[in-house]
């Protein structure tokens, strides 16, 4: 977790770290679902406390006196924790969402219309309100600012995989957060992961993580 003032001052948009999940953790739909990336972007607007609280209530499974005890706060105040996160956490991920298998079908299109370079096929697999967010942290070259809009977000991400640099660099579907989403690899090290929503198969929103720092998670 990073502390707000360090966000503030980081460069372009803030994403948790990515992490590779094996397929038993998408077979588990409640954790696969605490676990995706949405829900952690979710979490990170909690605060350690409720944060703390809601994982240790919802994914473990801790009573309220146990958790009281971790914390070191009062049993009440703990219940009164869990439920604003419960509150927050609910209004905010996101209300419709792709099955486990609808999923990694619209990981692969996606992949396959990124590998062809093919405008329109990656234009008819994002919705109309999608936004794409890139984390490179200033370290590498990334978006420093959601982008928003299908046309928007096909053209510059097409126009990055056609830089000279990027070529030699390999995608494939993986299990990320929980989800399907896609690897990007080149001589064995992977540099960065992409995780995304969708809901009526179209993708609604794209994480693109890239800031080399935040890639522990899923290297082999």
């Amino acid at each position: 977790m990073i502390n707000g003032a360090v966000r503030e001052a980081y460069v372009g948009p803030w994403l948790p770290e990515p992490l590779l999940t094996s397929p038993d953790v998408a077979e588990e739909a409640e954790l696969a679902d605490t676990v995706s990336m949405a829900v952690v972007v979710v979490l990170e607007t909690l605060t350690p406390v409720e944060r703390a609280v809601f994982l240790l209530r919802e994914v473990f499974g801790y009573s309220y006196a146990e958790i009281a005890e971790v914390v070191g706060k009062p049993e009440a105040a703990v219940r009164q924790s869990a439920h604003r996160a419960r509150e927050h956490v609910r209004a905010r991920r996101p209300r419709f969402s792709a099955n486990a298998s609808e999923q990694r079908e619209i990981a692969e299109k996606f992949l396959a219309a990124c590998a062809g370079g093919d405008l329109g096929e990656v234009l008819t697999l994002l919705a109309p309100d999608v936004v794409s967010w890139s984390d490179g942290g200033g370290v590498v070259s990334a978006a420093r600012r959601p982008l928003h809009g299908p046309d928007h977000v096909a053209r510059w991400l097409l126009g990055v995989l056609a830089k000279p640099e990027v070529q030699g660099v390999e995608m494939r579907v993986d299990e990320i957060n929980g989800e399907a989403g896609l690897l990007l690899s080149a001589g064995g090290v992977n540099l960065g992961a992409v995780t995304f929503e969708a809901a009526g198969g179209r993708i609604t929103a794209l994480r693109f993580v890239v800031n080399p720092r935040k890639l522990r998670g899923i290297q082999p």
